[in-house]
């Protein structure tokens, strides 16, 4: 019986270990560069929410990871903080850059890092029309979604996208515990 496993299957183990080590050598190969995309992109982002001359300081644990970053203005005073927080979405984990004021009482906006949500309505996330209900919003209550509503009033309820509730909802959560951990820096 096992002998027989082995005669047919083989040719997939086979394919399966080469295919395996061509993945693994690809992302060891590729991995600077991932990682160097990655810290580009945290760069723009962080400049498009505080400004072109904005200076990021980044804030580590005793371990030496990021905590959250320290963002002066181009006088040297705090313009605000700003954390990257991951929450798991509808189809595979969101990875956001949240931003606050100075003195963590509301939202300066929210930048989409990384997102694999459902092209055509979980992909919304990543649209000004969904990020711009973020600007402004008070952070001293928790967001919530709701259905129906005015998506340009600043105030503590986010209109979720038709058809992605489960992906406005992430947001709004990993909003919320960014929030959180900044207020408690």
């Amino acid at each position: 019986m096992l002998i027989q496993f082995f005669k047919q299957s083989w040719l997939v183990m086979a394919a399966a270990l080469v295919f395996g080590l061509l993945v693994a050598g690809v992302h060891g190969v590729l991995e600077e560069r991932i990682a160097y995309n990655s810290r580009q992109k945290l760069e723009r982002e962080m400049k498009s929410l505080f400004g072109q001359e904005s200076i990021s300081e980044a804030i580590r644990d005793e371990n030496g990871e990021i905590r959250y970053y320290k963002v002066k203005d181009k006088t040297n005073a705090i313009a605000g903080y700003a954390i990257v927080a991951e929450g798991s979405g509808f189809a595979d984990k969101i990875k956001l850059l949240v931003a606050t004021d100075e003195k963590t009482e509301k939202l300066l906006g929210i930048a989409v890092l990384k997102t694999n949500e459902t092209p055509g309505f979980g992909d919304k996330i990543k649209k000004e029309k969904f990020k711009n209900q973020f600007v402004g919003c008070p952070v001293s209550e928790e967001l919530s979604v709701i259905i129906r509503g005015d998506r340009d009033k600043a105030d503590s309820e986010i209109v979720s996208i038709t058809g992605a509730t489960i992906s406005s909802e992430a947001v709004t959560d990993i909003v919320n515990d960014a929030v959180t951990k900044l207020r408690n820096k």
